[in-house]
Protein backbone atom coordinates (compact mmCIF):
# COMPACT_ATOMS: atom_id res chain seq x y z
CA UNK A 1 0.00 0.00 0.00
CA UNK A 2 1.77 3.01 -1.56
CA UNK A 3 0.44 6.26 -0.03
CA UNK A 4 1.62 9.22 -2.55
CA UNK A 5 1.96 13.24 -2.16
CA UNK A 6 2.03 15.42 -4.63
CA UNK A 7 4.32 18.58 -2.71
CA UNK A 8 3.68 21.75 -2.17
CA UNK A 9 -0.05 22.73 -3.28
CA UNK A 10 -2.65 23.96 -1.08
CA UNK A 11 -1.37 27.22 -1.62
CA UNK A 12 2.33 26.57 -1.65
CA UNK A 13 3.83 27.10 -5.21
CA UNK A 14 7.35 25.29 -4.69
CA UNK A 15 9.85 25.83 -7.15
CA UNK A 16 9.37 28.42 -10.06
CA UNK A 17 11.41 27.84 -12.98
CA UNK A 18 11.77 31.62 -14.38
CA UNK A 19 12.20 31.15 -17.87
CA UNK A 20 9.35 28.89 -18.68
CA UNK A 21 7.11 29.98 -15.56
CA UNK A 22 7.05 26.11 -14.56
CA UNK A 23 5.58 26.02 -11.44
CA UNK A 24 6.78 23.16 -9.00
CA UNK A 25 3.47 22.28 -7.43
CA UNK A 26 1.86 21.58 -11.17
CA UNK A 27 5.10 18.65 -11.95
CA UNK A 28 4.56 17.12 -9.01
CA UNK A 29 1.16 16.69 -9.32
CA UNK A 30 1.84 15.16 -13.00
CA UNK A 31 4.17 13.06 -11.41
CA UNK A 32 1.85 11.44 -8.99
CA UNK A 33 -0.79 10.88 -11.27
CA UNK A 34 1.07 9.60 -13.77
CA UNK A 35 3.05 7.08 -11.06
CA UNK A 36 -0.21 6.31 -9.37
CA UNK A 37 -1.99 4.92 -13.30
CA UNK A 38 1.79 2.12 -12.92
CA UNK A 39 1.58 1.30 -9.88
CA UNK A 40 -1.83 0.07 -9.93
CA UNK A 41 -0.72 -1.58 -13.08
CA UNK A 42 -1.36 -5.35 -12.51
CA UNK A 43 2.47 -6.03 -13.34
CA UNK A 44 3.38 -3.81 -10.06
CA UNK A 45 0.15 -4.82 -8.25
CA UNK A 46 0.21 -2.31 -5.57
CA UNK A 47 -2.79 -0.40 -4.06
CA UNK A 48 -2.25 3.51 -4.25
CA UNK A 49 -3.84 6.60 -2.09
CA UNK A 50 -3.03 10.36 -2.72
CA UNK A 51 -2.64 12.71 0.70
CA UNK A 52 -5.22 16.10 -0.39
CA UNK A 53 -3.57 18.55 -0.76
CA UNK A 54 -3.78 19.99 2.54
CA UNK A 55 -2.38 23.52 3.89
CA UNK A 56 -0.24 21.60 6.69
CA UNK A 57 1.82 18.52 6.05
CA UNK A 58 1.09 17.16 9.15
CA UNK A 59 -2.63 17.19 7.93
CA UNK A 60 -1.59 15.36 4.68
CA UNK A 61 0.20 12.60 6.50
CA UNK A 62 -3.09 11.79 8.32
CA UNK A 63 -5.13 12.12 5.48
CA UNK A 64 -3.06 9.07 3.67
CA UNK A 65 -3.02 7.37 6.67
CA UNK A 66 -6.73 7.09 7.03
CA UNK A 67 -7.05 6.88 3.57
CA UNK A 68 -4.58 3.29 3.89
CA UNK A 69 -6.79 2.44 6.97
CA UNK A 70 -10.37 2.92 5.12
CA UNK A 71 -8.89 0.46 2.30
CA UNK A 72 -11.75 -2.60 2.22
CA UNK A 73 -9.68 -5.54 0.73
CA UNK A 74 -12.47 -8.40 2.39
CA UNK A 75 -15.21 -6.13 0.92
CA UNK A 76 -17.15 -6.22 3.98
CA UNK A 77 -17.76 -2.64 3.83
CA UNK A 78 -15.52 -1.20 6.20
CA UNK A 79 -11.60 -0.34 5.89
CA UNK A 80 -9.77 -2.82 6.99
CA UNK A 81 -7.18 -0.71 9.25
CA UNK A 82 -4.08 -1.35 7.32
CA UNK A 83 -1.46 0.71 7.41
CA UNK A 84 0.57 2.29 4.52
CA UNK A 85 3.42 0.54 3.42
CA UNK A 86 5.53 3.40 2.54
CA UNK A 87 4.71 7.20 1.58
CA UNK A 88 6.70 9.09 -0.98
CA UNK A 89 6.62 12.86 -1.04
CA UNK A 90 7.29 13.70 -4.51
CA UNK A 91 9.16 17.48 -5.43
CA UNK A 92 11.73 19.05 -7.68
CA UNK A 93 14.47 21.43 -6.56
CA UNK A 94 14.80 25.14 -7.23
CA UNK A 95 18.19 26.58 -7.62
CA UNK A 96 19.30 30.24 -8.56
CA UNK A 97 21.73 29.04 -11.48
CA UNK A 98 19.36 27.84 -14.44
CA UNK A 99 21.92 25.27 -15.72
CA UNK A 100 22.33 23.57 -12.23
CA UNK A 101 20.96 19.87 -11.62
CA UNK A 102 20.80 16.81 -9.39
CA UNK A 103 18.56 14.24 -7.81
CA UNK A 104 18.35 14.25 -3.80
CA UNK A 105 16.20 12.06 -1.52
CA UNK A 106 15.59 13.27 1.91
CA UNK A 107 14.78 10.80 4.87
CA UNK A 108 14.32 11.20 8.49
CA UNK A 109 14.32 8.01 10.48
CA UNK A 110 16.69 5.04 10.40
CA UNK A 111 14.02 3.07 9.24
CA UNK A 112 13.51 4.93 6.23
CA UNK A 113 17.30 4.90 4.52
CA UNK A 114 16.63 1.26 2.60
CA UNK A 115 13.90 3.15 1.00
CA UNK A 116 15.78 6.44 0.39
CA UNK A 117 18.67 4.30 -1.02
CA UNK A 118 16.58 2.57 -3.42
CA UNK A 119 15.18 5.83 -4.89
CA UNK A 120 18.29 7.77 -5.20
CA UNK A 121 19.60 4.91 -7.54
CA UNK A 122 16.78 4.79 -9.35
CA UNK A 123 16.32 8.46 -9.66
CA UNK A 124 19.60 9.33 -10.45
CA UNK A 125 19.58 8.73 -14.27
CA UNK A 126 17.34 11.41 -14.46
CA UNK A 127 20.39 13.69 -13.55
CA UNK A 128 22.93 11.73 -16.01
CA UNK A 129 24.02 10.69 -12.49
CA UNK A 130 24.45 14.24 -10.72
CA UNK A 131 23.65 12.75 -7.06
CA UNK A 132 23.30 15.03 -4.43
CA UNK A 133 23.56 12.06 -2.33
CA UNK A 134 21.04 11.28 0.86
CA UNK A 135 20.02 14.23 3.25
CA UNK A 136 19.02 13.30 6.50
CA UNK A 137 16.63 15.82 8.65
CA UNK A 138 13.09 16.33 9.74
CA UNK A 139 11.88 17.46 6.19
CA UNK A 140 8.14 17.91 5.80
CA UNK A 141 5.93 14.77 5.41
CA UNK A 142 8.72 12.72 6.35
CA UNK A 143 8.17 13.39 10.10
CA UNK A 144 4.62 12.24 10.50
CA UNK A 145 3.22 9.11 11.53
CA UNK A 146 5.57 6.92 11.87
CA UNK A 147 5.46 5.77 7.96
CA UNK A 148 8.44 4.93 6.10
CA UNK A 149 8.88 7.88 3.99
CA UNK A 150 10.78 9.98 1.90
CA UNK A 151 10.71 13.14 -0.11
CA UNK A 152 12.32 12.71 -3.16
CA UNK A 153 14.20 15.63 -5.38
CA UNK A 154 14.55 13.82 -8.98
CA UNK A 155 15.70 16.81 -10.52
CA UNK A 156 15.79 20.39 -10.70
CA UNK A 157 12.56 22.55 -12.04
CA UNK A 158 14.77 25.72 -11.99
CA UNK A 159 16.59 23.96 -14.20
CA UNK A 160 15.25 25.61 -18.64
CA UNK A 161 16.46 22.10 -19.79
CA UNK A 162 13.91 20.27 -17.93
CA UNK A 163 11.51 22.86 -17.45
CA UNK A 164 11.51 22.84 -21.55
CA UNK A 165 11.10 19.06 -21.72
CA UNK A 166 8.27 19.15 -19.31
CA UNK A 167 6.17 21.82 -21.17
CA UNK A 168 7.07 20.69 -24.92
CA UNK A 169 8.84 16.92 -24.51
CA UNK A 170 5.40 14.89 -25.24
CA UNK A 171 4.12 11.38 -26.39
CA UNK A 172 1.23 11.15 -28.38
CA UNK A 173 -1.36 11.43 -25.43
CA UNK A 174 -0.05 14.99 -24.72
CA UNK A 175 1.89 13.45 -21.31
CA UNK A 176 5.48 14.85 -21.04
CA UNK A 177 7.92 12.27 -21.24
CA UNK A 178 9.96 13.83 -18.73
CA UNK A 179 7.24 13.15 -16.46
CA UNK A 180 6.78 9.13 -18.08
CA UNK A 181 10.38 9.24 -17.39
CA UNK A 182 9.96 9.56 -13.93
CA UNK A 183 6.92 7.35 -12.68
CA UNK A 184 9.13 4.78 -14.32
CA UNK A 185 12.24 5.34 -12.28
CA UNK A 186 9.93 5.77 -8.81
CA UNK A 187 7.89 2.62 -9.74
CA UNK A 188 12.15 1.45 -10.19
CA UNK A 189 12.78 2.55 -6.66
CA UNK A 190 9.83 1.36 -4.80
CA UNK A 191 9.69 -2.32 -6.69
CA UNK A 192 13.56 -2.64 -6.14
CA UNK A 193 12.87 -1.53 -1.94
CA UNK A 194 10.11 -4.20 -1.55
CA UNK A 195 11.52 -7.09 -3.28
CA UNK A 196 14.86 -6.16 -0.81
CA UNK A 197 12.19 -6.91 2.07
CA UNK A 198 10.85 -10.50 0.67
CA UNK A 199 12.63 -13.21 1.65
CA UNK A 200 12.47 -15.04 -1.24
CA UNK A 201 13.28 -12.15 -3.64
CA UNK A 202 10.35 -12.18 -5.45
CA UNK A 203 8.44 -9.42 -6.82
CA UNK A 204 5.32 -9.17 -4.70
CA UNK A 205 1.59 -8.77 -5.79
CA UNK A 206 -2.22 -7.55 -4.28
CA UNK A 207 -2.43 -10.16 -1.24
Amino acid sequence: IIALDAGHGGGETGAVNKLYGVKEEDVNLSVVNVLKTKLEAPEVGAYVVIAARLSSRKERVDDAIAKCAALDFNSDGAGDGRKCDALVSVHHNGNTDPNHDGTLVIYNEKKDKPLAEKMLAALVPLTAGQSEGLENGGYGMTVYGNLVSVLTEAYYITNDAKAWRYLYDLNAEGVSNLVIEEADAQVKGLTDYFVSRTSGGGKGGRK
